[in-house]
């Protein structure tokens, strides 16, 4: 019979997610999750496989805990409304001066680095903002708040292309001052 476990895993996860969102999964070493996380090195490679099963495991739980709130706008405001809200939180978010981009959004960029359980998961995630956003447009479209001719898949497409820039722009410290104003020309676009 094994020692009984000295950590919560839910804790692991939750601390080396952090260390993998401000450093990236490349960046980040078995050791600095050993240091950030207290687990030791055994312990890691038996609870989460290796450094890929654990950055999983914080993909997870970042989806769940952290972002999870942001694109739940969108489940329960399948609407204009929702679609405002959510970019507002987006744009709040990124212009913050703490901000640290999106863990997901991050490693979209670093897709040749992370092994394949990451890059799906993190497709999916994009896939399904998108598909959330294209819902809420197509309510809206019905309502009569977006034109009948608009392409509301296209609209939701460049409403998540400008999200993506929106992340990459929250962390340009020159380019935050822009972002409140790619707001307004997103709903312009969607109104006209």
């Amino acid at each position: 019979m094994g020692r009984p476990k000295s950590y919560s895993r839910d804790a692991v996860v939750e601390k080396a997610m952090s260390v993998f969102w401000q450093n990236g999964y490349k960046a980040t070493s078995v050791s600095d999750i050993v240091r950030e996380t207290g687990l030791n090195t055994a312990s890691m490679y038996k609870e989460f496989g290796d450094k890929e099963g654990l950055f999983s495991e914080a993909l997870h739980h970042y989806r769940d805990h952290i972002i999870g709130p942001r694109y739940r706008i969108l489940i329960d405001n399948p609407n204009m409304s929702g679609v405002e809200m959510f970019l507002r939180n987006v744009f709040l978010g990124a212009a913050k001066k703490e901000y640290k981009g999106c863990l997901m959004m991050n490693h979209l960029a670093q897709k040749n680095v992370i092994g394949p359980d990451a890059v799906k998961q993190v497709g999916a995630f994009c896939a399904e903002i998108e598909s959330l956003v294209e819902t809420a447009l197509f309510n809206a479209q019905s309502d009569g708040e977006i034109g009948p001719e608009k392409d509301v898949a296209q609209l939701a497409s460049f409403i998540v292309f400008c999200v993506h820039g929106t992340v990459l722009y929250g962390r340009h410290d020159e380019k935050k001052h822009m972002i409140p104003k790619f707001y307004d020309m997103i709903m312009q676009e969607l109104r006209s």
